[in-house]
C-alpha cells in the first residue's frame, strides 16, 4: 500500500483497516531518519489521528508505544485519546516527559492512571504524584511495580490516605522502605480492628478484650523495635512518647522480651539523658543512682523494684543495653526476675508481679515457636 493509496482511502472516507495502519507505523519506524518515506508516513499518521475507527488509532498507538523515535506530536495526541487507545502509549512511550505524565495522570481515568503507574521507569516525582492523587487501583499497581522509585515521604502519604484499606495496608507493610513510624501506624490500625474480628469475639471473653488488644499493641511495638536500626529507634520512641504509649507495662514487657535497646532508648527519652550516656549508666552506676534515674523518667515507684532487679540480672549476664537478648536469654532473665519478685520480703507490687507472670508465659511461647520453626526448617533441608 502506497501513501497515495492511503490518502485516497481517507479522501473517500473509507475506514482504514487496522492492519494497514499498523503497517504504516512500522514503515515509519523502519524508514531512514529524515527520508522522504519517513516524512510521508508522519503525514499519514497525523491524518489517521482523526480517523473515526478506534481500532485504527489503537493499531498506530500499539506500534509506536515503545519507540523513542516516534513522532512526538502523534504520540502526544494518542496519549490524550480515549482510554482504549491512550493506555498503550501511556504505559510504554519514552517520548512522554514526567511533567506530561503527571498532568495526564491528574486528569485521567482509573485506566489511564493504572497504565502510567505500571510504567517500567516511574520516577520519584511521578511516583509522588501517584501517591498523592492516584486512585486505589493505581496505587496498588505502583506498589507492585518493581521499577518504580518511591520516596519514603510518598509511602507515608499512601499510608495516610489508605490506612483503612486492608489490602493496600498489607502491600505497604511488605514494602522494605516504608518508614518505621508509618509501619507502626498501619499496624495499629489493624490492631484496633481486631476488636470486631470474629476470632476475638468468639475466643476472648468480653471482660478480657481490652487487655488482649493492649497486649497486641505492645507486641507490635516490640516487634518493630527489634527490627529498628540505630538511627530509627530514638525517633520511634519519641513518637510513642507523644502518643502516651511509653507505659510501665510496655517497658516491663520490653525487658522481659529482651528488647534492651528499646528499653534504654525509652529511658533516655523519658529521662532526657543522651542515649550513649544512659547505656553507660545502666551498666556502671549504683542502685540509688539507678532509682533516681527511674524517678526522673517518671516511672511509678511500685515498679522500681522490678526494673532495678531486671537491670541487675542483665548486668550479671554482661548485657550492655546496646543489643537485644536472644529469646533463651530473655526467658532466663524473666524467670530470674519473677523468682525474685515473688519473694515476699521484697515487698513487690502484686500488679507488677502479675504482669511479669504473663510476660514469662509469652516469652516461653515465643521461644517454643522459634524452636519448632527452626526444627521444621532443619527437617525440610534434610528431606
Amino acid at each position: 500500500m502506497t501513501a497515495d493509496d492511503i490518502l485516497q482511502l481517507c479522501d473517500e472516507k473509507h475506514a482504514l483497516a487496522s492492519v494497514a495502519a499498523k503497517e504504516l507505523a512500522q514503515r515509519y519506524l523502519a524508514a531512514e531518519p529524515g527520508s522522504r518515506e519517513q516524512v510521508d508516513m508522519t503525514t499519514l499518521m497525523t491524518i489517521l489521528l482523526d480517523d473515526p475507527s478506534r481500532p485504527v488509532r489503537k493499531a498506530v498507538a500499539k506500534a509506536l508505544a515503545s519507540s523513542a523515535i516516534a513522532p512526538g506530536h502523534v504520540v502526544r495526541c494518542l496519549a490524550g485519546d480515549v482510554d482504549e487507545v491512550a493506555v498503550h502509549v501511556l504505559a510504554h512511550s519514552p517520548i512522554l516527559t514526567d511533567a506530561e505524565l503527571v498532568d495526564l495522570f491528574a486528569e485521567g481515568s482509573d485506566a489511564v492512571q493504572c497504565a502510567i503507574a505500571g510504567r517500567t521507569d516511574v520516577s520519584a516525582s511521578l511516583g509522588a504524584a501517584i501517591c498523592e492523587v492516584g486512585c486505589e487501583q493505581a496505587c496498588r499497581v505502583l506498589l507492585n511495580n518493581g521499577g518504580a522509585s518511591i520516596l519514603q515521604s510518598s509511602l507515608l502519604r499512601l499510608a495516610q490516605r489508605f490506612e483503612n484499606h486492608a489490602d493496600i495496608c498489607d502491600q505497604l507493610l511488605k514494602t522494605q522502605h516504608l518508614p518505621l513510624i508509618a509501619r507502626y501506624e498501619l499496624l495499629m490500625r489493624l490492631a484496633e480492628n481486631l476488636d470486631n474480628h470474629p476470632m476475638v469475639l468468639e475466643r476472648v471473653p468480653e471482660n478480657q478484650r481490652h487487655t488482649f488488644l493492649s497486649d497486641a499493641e505492645d507486641r507490635v511495638v516490640l516487634r518493630l523495635a527489634l527490627e529498628a536500626g540505630e538511627a530509627d529507634l530514638p525517633e520511634f520512641v519519641e513518637h510513642l512518647r507523644i502518643q502516651g504509649k511509653l507505659t510501665t507495662r510496655l517497658l516491663l514487657r520490653a525487658v522481659c522480651c529482651g528488647r534492651l535497646r528499646f528499653f534504654a532508648a525509652a529511658l533516655a527519652n523519658l529521662g532526657q539523658v543522651p542515649l550513649p550516656r544512659l547505656c553507660k549508666l545502666l551498666v556502671t552506676v549504683r542502685r540509688l543512682a539507678l532509682q533516681a534515674m527511674l524517678r526522673k523518667a517518671g516511672l511509678p515507684l511500685r515498679a522500681h523494684q522490678a526494673f532495678l532487679l531486671a537491670i541487675d540480672i542483665a548486668r550479671q549476664a554482661e548485657a550492655d543495653f546496646t543489643y537485644d537478648l536472644a529469646l533463651d536469654e530473655a526467658r532466663a532473665l524473666t524467670e530470674a526476675l519473677l523468682a525474685e519478685m515473688q519473694d515476699g520480703a521484697l515487698g513487690a507490687d502484686g500488679d507488677v508481679t502479675a504482669f511479669l507472670r504473663r510476660f514469662a508465659i509469652d516469652v516461653a511461647r515465643l521461644e517454643a515457636r522459634l524452636l519448632v520453626k527452626n526444627g521444621s526448617s532443619q527437617i525440610t533441608r534434610a528431606a
